[in-house]
């Protein structure tokens, strides 16, 4: 990235972060903690991030909290112990359990390419952490099994909707288990909820809205896909494996949950069978990940965080790291920084995941979602088909919509 190009969206973000007003003089010698969690490979790549950071600002230093396992959990023990980490990485879909513990910041539309970006971390209409890198999902297509099965695959162009899809995947499944060629992954029902137009809440997280058309044929179309005739594997067929080696090896023609974290695995293959094309229909539920500055931070580690969150959001020393050849964390936020990404895997329809970025409509964050989903869990699995139960989904989905709505409005 130019760096006139990195100074031109700083500028912008400058004006919207709060009290940003001051000298970076302000925080010269001062030390922040930084938590976050990841991979192996995740965690080196915002450990660069963070050395381009102290390169940049050597009166600053940041000590690295890197939690390898059950991440929010933690980080409510520190908040409630009243040691949290000075800047924190949050997911949008998680922000809302945690807003009251992060500063209020402005945050500059105009900093970002995708108005979703702005919108990712807004709680109440106040952005309580400043986006850093999205997580979109495409679907990644093994073109051998097409040829095989004498179908044309998908193309990059328009989506497929929801049935051609399905229709395609139907197409190139052959043989029987356990050595079936499926035409697709297993469907996650959360994200085939969003590729068909539903979502589990209103727009503004304040109502359950499983009770809808589009919610029933989710699951009805996941339960068919799953079938012994169908198109995926059950649950029991995919434990304990990985659908990108059954992609790989020509098991699986499509997996329409293709994440930016196996974009190294995909160029270390180097298989020219695989491309990566839209998802099918109104797209995943997109996941943008934020950095959010701790309210009970001193006034001076606040100023140099605000400084840290400003350059690993916006400068392109940062921003050009999020993916490599070796690894990737996700796509860049700002648009300076795309062409970085496009290089590191030129041989991939990169694009396809910057496309994705405004494919999929941001959700709401709802602080009892994790309540929600567990309780949802187990009532569709138990309960449906999509695990080992027998009912209507229809039924099942009415009971549990009124089940949801009591736990959004418990106190």
């Amino acid at each position: 990235m130019r760096k006139s190009s990195v100074a031109a969206v700083a500028t912008l973000f400058l004006a919207g972060l709060a009290g940003c007003s001051r000298p970076e003089s302000a925080s010269s010698g001062t030390t922040i903690s930084f938590g976050h969690w990841g991979n192996n490979e995740e965690a080196a790549t915002l450990k660069s991030m963070v050395a381009a950071f102290e390169t940049a600002n050597p009166g600053i230093t940041v000590k690295v909290d890197w939690i390898q396992s059950d991440y929010e959990q933690k980080l409510q023990t520190t908040i409630a112990g009243g040691k949290p980490p000075t800047v924190a990485e949050i997911s949008n879909t998680s922000l809302a359990g945690f807003a009251s513990a992060f500063r209020v910041v402005d945050v500059d539309a105009n900093a970002f390419y995708s108005p979703n970006a702005a919108l990712s971390m807004r709680i109440g209409g106040k952005a309580r952490a400043v986006p850093f890198v999205v997580k979109p999902k495409v679907m990644a297509v093994n073109s051998a099994v097409f040829k095989t099965a004498g179908v044309e695959p998908p193309t990059s162009g328009k989506p497929l909707s929801t049935d051609q899809f399905a229709d395609l995947a139907q197409q190139v499944t052959s043989g029987t288990t356990p050595k079936k060629t499926y035409g697709s992954a297993r469907l996650w029902y959360n994200g085939w909820l969003v590729a068909e137009g539903g979502s589990f809440y209103s727009k503004d997280g304040t109502a359950c809205t499983l009770n809808t058309p589009q919610a029933v044929k989710a699951a009805n179309d996941v339960i068919k896909a799953q079938s012994a005739t169908g198109f995926a594997p059950t649950q029991l067929d995919a434990q304990g494996q990985d659908m990108f080696d059954w992609l790989s090896i020509g098991r699986l023609a499509m997996q329409p949950d293709f994440g930016p974290w196996d974009i190294a695995k995909l160029t270390a293959l180097d298989n020219p069978a695989i491309n990566l094309v839209p998802v099918p229909g109104a797209g995943e539920p997109l996941e943008f990940d934020g950095l959010g500055i701790a309210t009970s931070a001193p006034d001076k580690e606040a100023k140099a965080a605000q400084t840290f969150v400003r350059f690993m959001s916006t400068s392109g020393a940062a921003q050009d790291l999020l993916t490599t050849s070796k690894s990737s964390l996700g796509v860049p936020v700002v648009k300076g920084s795309l062409a970085a990404f496009l290089k590191a895997a030129p041989t991939l329809n990169l694009q396809a995941f910057v496309d994705a970025v405004d494919q999929s409509v941001v959700g709401p964050s709802v602080a009892k979602d994790p309540q929600v989903q567990t309780a949802f869990n187990d009532a569709i699995n138990s309960r449906t088909a999509l695990g080992s139960g027998h009912e209507d989904p229809a039924k099942v989905l009415a009971d549990f919509n009124t089940t949801c709505q009591s736990t959004l409005q418990s106190k």
